[in-house]
C-alpha cells in the first residue's frame, strides 16, 4: 500500500469501526437512568465516535475533488456504485422491517413507496445524503481547481458559521442570512480536500489534544443537559454540530500525519475494502448479536462491535463471491 493512500485507508477503517460502536451503544441512551453507569459509558463511547460519518464524507472529498472528470462520466461511474447497493439493501431491510404477510397489495405498495422515499432502515439515510453530494461533486471539482488555499479557508469559515445559523438550537439568536450555499455536508467534502492537500504535521499532537478535549466536552455537556432535562438531549451529537467538525478535523489530521509508510494487516485491508458494505449490513447483524452476548455493558458494547464487524466482513465477502455480487454488496 502506498504512503500516499495509507492514511486514507486507516481513517476509513477507524470510521467503519466507529459507526458500529455508535449503534452498539446508542440503545443505552434511551434509559432514564442518566446517572447510571450504562448511560455514562454509552455517552462516552458515542462522544468519541461521532466523527464516523463526517470522516466518510471527508474521504470522498479528499479522493474525488482532486480528480477531473466529465459530469456525465462521473455520474455514470460513481452513482451506479451507490444505486445498486441502495436498491439491494433497501429491499433486504424492507422485508426485515415489514411483515408483508399481514399487508394487502395496496398496503404493501404504499409501505414500499414510503420506505423508498424515507429509507428502509434508519442508517440508510447516509445513501440519500451521499447521492446528493455526488451530484454536486463534478461542479465542486471545478470550483476547487480554480480556488486558492485562502479562498478554500474562507469557504470553510463561512461553512462553520452556518453550522450555528442552521442549528435549530442556535438559530433563534442569530440573523437569518441565506447561507444555504455554504451549508450542509458539502463543507465536509471541501474540508477533506483541504486537509489532504495542506500540511499540518507540525501540529499533529495539538490535533490529538483537540480531538480528546472536544470529545470529552461533548460527553460532559451531553450528560449535564440530559441530567437537567431528565431525558437524553443529543444536541451535541449531530454530525453537523460544530464540536463534531472539530472532532473529525482533529482525528483526520492526526491519523494523516502518523500513518506514513504503514503496512496494513490483512484484517484491516478487508475492513478497508468492504467498508461500504459493512456499513450497509451491520445493523442487521448487530440486532441479532447484541442481545445474545452474555456479558455486562462494559464488555458488551466493544464485543458487539467487533463480533458484528467480523460477521459483516464475512457476509460481504460471501455476497461478492456470487454472480454480480460485487455490484450489490456495497
Amino acid at each position: 500500500m502506498t504512503e500516499k493512500l495509507s492514511y486514507i485507508s486507516v481513517l476509513r477503517i477507524i470510521a467503519t469501526i466507529a459507526v458500529i460502536a455508535i449503534h452498539a451503544s446508542s440503545g443505552y441512551l434511551n434509559s432514564t437512568d442518566i446517572a447510571g453507569f450504562d448511560w455514562k459509558y454509552a455517552n462516552l463511547i458515542n462522544s468519541f465516535t461521532r466523527f464516523s460519518v463526517p470522516i466518510f464524507v471527508m474521504l470522498s472529498g479528499a479522493l474525488l475533488l482532486t480528480k477531473e472528470e466529465y459530469t456525465g462520466q462521473f455520474y455514470k461511474k460513481r452513482l451506479l456504485k451507490i444505486f445498486y447497493p441502495f436498491l439491494f439493501w433497501t429491499i433486504i431491510y424492507f422485508f426485515y422491517n415489514t411483515n408483508v404477510l399481514e399487508l394487502n397489495i395496496d398496503q404493501l405498495i404504499s409501505t414500499l413507496v414510503y420506505r423508498l422515499k424515507n429509507g428502509a432502515n434508519a442508517h440508510l439515510w447516509y445513501l440519500y445524503m451521499i447521492m446528493g453530494l455526488y451530484l454536486a461533486i463534478p461542479f465542486l471539482q471545478k470550483i476547487v481547481k480554480h480556488s486558492s488555499m485562502r479562498e478554500l479557508e474562507i469557504f470553510l469559515v463561512l461553512w462553520f458559521i452556518t453550522l450555528f445559523i442552521f442549528n435549530k438550537n442556535f438559530s433563534t439568536y442569530l440573523p437569518k442570512f441565506d447561507l444555504t450555499f455554504f451549508s450542509s455536508y458539502t463543507g465536509y467534502l471541501i474540508l477533506g480536500y483541504y486537509l489532504k492537500v495542506k500540511d499540518f504535521s507540525g501540529i499533529k499532537w495539538w490535533c490529538l489534544f483537540l480531538f480528546i478535549m472536544v470529545a470529552l466536552g461533548t460527553a460532559y455537556f451531553t450528560y449535564e443537559m440530559s441530567l437537567s432535562a431528565h431525558e437524553f438531549r443529543p444536541l451535541l451529537y449531530g454530525y453537523l454540530s460544530p464540536n463534531t467538525v472539530l472532532i473529525a478535523t482533529g482525528i483526520f489530521i492526526f491519523i494523516k500525519t502518523i500513518s506514513r509508510d504503514l503496512k496494513l494487516p490483512q484484517w484491516a485491508v478487508w475492513i478497508d475494502q468492504y467498508s461500504f458494505g459493512i456499513y450497509l449490513c451491520h445493523i442487521l447483524i448487530l440486532n441479532y448479536v447484541h442481545p445474545i452476548l452474555p456479558v455486562g455493558t462494559f464488555l458488551k458494547i466493544p464485543l458487539a462491535t467487533f463480533v458484528t464487524l467480523a460477521i459483516s466482513i464475512m457476509v460481504i465477502y460471501g455476497i461478492r463471491k456470487i454472480p454480480f455480487g460485487k455490484y450489490i454488496s456495497g
